[in-house]
C-alpha cells in the first residue's frame, strides 16, 4: 500500500498516515534500522500491517501502537540481517535486494553522542523532579479531586519521558493506564462513552503539555 494513498477516508487511516509520515517517527525508524532505506522499509511494513487491521477501534493509543509495531519490524530486520551469511566482506557495505543490508546490526552510536544524550536525559529527569510543584499546578483541575488527577498526569508524563529516553513505545498515557491509576474518574459508571473519551483525550493533552514544558519531542527523538 502506498502511504500517500491510504485505503480509506476514515479517521483511523488519516491518523495512521500522519504518524507514518511524521518526521519524528522517521528519526526513530532511522535510529532503529541504522540506514535510510532500511528505515523506510520498517516504516512501510509497520504502516501496512496496521492499515490491514480489521478492528482498529480497539487500539487506545495509535501512536504508541505504531511505535511498538515499528520496533517489532526493526527486530525482525535485525534478525534477518544476522541470519544472512557474508561470503564477501565487501557485501556488508552494500544494500541488497529490496534495500536489505546483508550484514550484522547497525553500528552503535558514537560514544560522544551517547554520553551527550545521557547527560541531556539526566537533565530532563532532574528538571521534571525539581519543577514538580510548578508542573503539577499547571495541570488543569479536570476532576472533583484535582490533586489526584494532577498526580496521575504527572506520573504518566514521567513514564512517557523515561520510555522515550530508552526509545521504547510507552503505554503510560493509554486508556488502560489512566483507568488503572484513577478508576473513579476514567471509568465512572454513570459517565457516557463520549464523556470518557473526552477525559482520555484531555488527559493525554495534559501529559503532552507537561512534557513540552521540559523537553520538545524533537529533542527527545
Amino acid at each position: 500500500m502506498d502511504p500517500s494513498t491510504p485505503g480509506g477516508s476514515s479517521d483511523f487511516q488519516q491518523e495512521l498516515l500522519a504518524i507514518r509520515q511524521d518526521p519524528q517517527v522517521g528519526r526513530v525508524a532511522l535510529r532503529w534500522a541504522g540506514a535510510p532505506d532500511l528505515a523506510e522499509d520498517i516504516l512501510q511494513a509497520a504502516y501496512c500491517g496496521l492499515a490491514a487491521l480489521k478492528r482498529p477501534e480497539l487500539i487506545d493509543n495509535l501512536h504508541a501502537y505504531f511505535l511498538k509495531a515499528l520496533k517489532n519490524e526493526a527486530s525482525r530486520l535485525y534478525t534477518a540481517r544476522r541470519a544472512v551469511p557474508i561470503e564477501n566482506p565487501e557485501d556488508a557495505l552494500a544494500p541488497g535486494q529490496h534495500g536489505m543490508v546483508v550484514c550484522g546490526p547497525a553500528p552503535p552510536r558514537p560514544l560522544d553522542e551517547m554520553v551527550g544524550f545521557s547527560l541531556q536525559a539526566q537533565f530532563w529527569l532532574k528538571s521534571l523532579g525539581d519543577d514538580r510543584d510548578r508542573l503539577l499546578d499547571a495541570v488543569p483541575a479536570r476532576s472533583d479531586d484535582p490533586v489526584r488527577y494532577r498526580a496521575v498526569v504527572y506520573a504518566a508524563a514521567e513514564q512517557v519521558l523515561r520510555d522515550g529516553i530508552n526509545a521504547e513505545a510507552s503505554a503510560a498515557d493509554s486508556n488502560d493506564a489512566f483507568r488503572s491509576a484513577y478508576l473513579e474518574f476514567f471509568a465512572q459508571p454513570d459517565a457516557s462513552t463520549d464523556l470518557l473519551h473526552q477525559r482520555f483525550r484531555r488527559a493525554r493533552l495534559d501529559v503532552k503539555a507537561l512534557l513540552q514544558d521540559i523537553v520538545s519531542l524533537g529533542e527527545l527523538i
